[in-house]
């Protein structure tokens, strides 16, 4: 069996969950993927799956297999479309993902100019403030923002940008303002979390006196945005990126508080698990996205 037919299988049995799920998507039967995998451990030596009646688990080296596995198979992938793509023409699909506040307010734009510019690239592009996995939902970009990012993916800096926490005048005027973000205990908080919980994990400080707390909020949501919406309502108080609150704070509407705990900034990137360097319409793409997005960066 070729080694790459069963890198594909093995890939796809772990991003399915199962056997017969990866069969039923590679139009194989299950005992032929059965067969492959098993082919694919004997070969290695050493077992990558744990199996039972009920589920399936990586081994260690099957986590190890995995991941390299996934890499060789978006290496392949971007060598097989350098071939068929024309020499001279910038051509394709790209799937794109952002946060929402970022997506429609700055990526949305630079979208209808691309187009524009490039009329043979198709763009899709997902709107979502949870943090996909790339490489299993075939997004070719991802713009992410935060302390870091993996580092199993390769990434273009985008922007910089700091953290504050605001709040309404008419909520400072009748519960004051905190002190310290301990003082937020006492406070109502608004916080968002792509999970249903009533909770999120604020930064405050840097370098020696950098920590998170974790803020119980009286009003949660999945949505990054609702938020600002509910600070500008005067229900409280809630971290956010400078861009996304700018304009209402230089408008009156909203107001910094805990200035002097203030965080280290957050770090806006463009994700892409092939390197721009083997696609042109990535490259081009991310390049250009970047300039478009300096005005962003205020972090400085």
């Amino acid at each position: 069996m070729h080694a790459i037919t069963e890198l594909e299988v093995f890939v796809e049995v772990v991003q399915q969950g199962s056997f017969s799920a990866a069969a039923r998507r590679l139009g194989l039967a299950s005992s032929v993927v059965a067969d492959r995998v098993s082919g694919l451990e004997k070969r290695l030596g050493v077992p990558l799956l744990l199996r039972t009646t009920r589920r399936q688990s990586l081994t260690e080296a099957g986590e190890a297999y995995f991941d390299e596995a996934r890499r060789i198979l978006a290496d392949l992938s971007a060598l097989e479309q350098r071939v068929t793509e024309s020499a001279r023409e910038v051509r394709g699909t790209l799937r794109v993902t952002a946060p929402n506040p970022l997506g429609h307010a700055w990526i949305a734009p630079f979208i209808e100019r691309f187009a524009v510019r490039y009329p043979e690239i198709a763009i899709h592009l997902t709107l979502d403030d949870r943090y996909a996995d790339i490489v299993a939902e075939g997004f070719d970009i991802a713009i992410r923002g935060g302390p870091s990012v993996d580092a199993n993916l390769i990434g273009r800096h985008l922007f910089d940008t700091r953290r504050v926490v605001v709040a309404s005048p008419a909520y400072l005027e009748r519960h004051g303002a905190p002190a310290c973000p301990e003082d937020l205990a006492a406070h109502r908080c608004l916080v968002f979390n792509t999970q249903p919980h009533m909770f999120a994990q604020w930064r405050f400080g840097r370098a020696a006196h950098e920590r998170k707390l974790r803020i119980a909020g009286a009003l949660a949501s999945t949505s990054s945005t609702l938020p600002v919406t509910w600070a500008l309502a005067g229900l409280g108080l809630t971290q956010k990126s400078w861009w996304e609150v700018a304009e209402h704070v230089a408008a009156g509407n909203l107001v910094t508080v805990l200035d002097a705990f203030e965080p280290e900034p957050a770090h806006f990137y463009a994700i892409h698990p092939v390197n721009r360097s083997r696609s042109k319409k990535i490259a081009l793409f991310v390049d250009q996205l970047a300039e478009s997005l300096a005005p962003l960066n205020d972090a400085g």
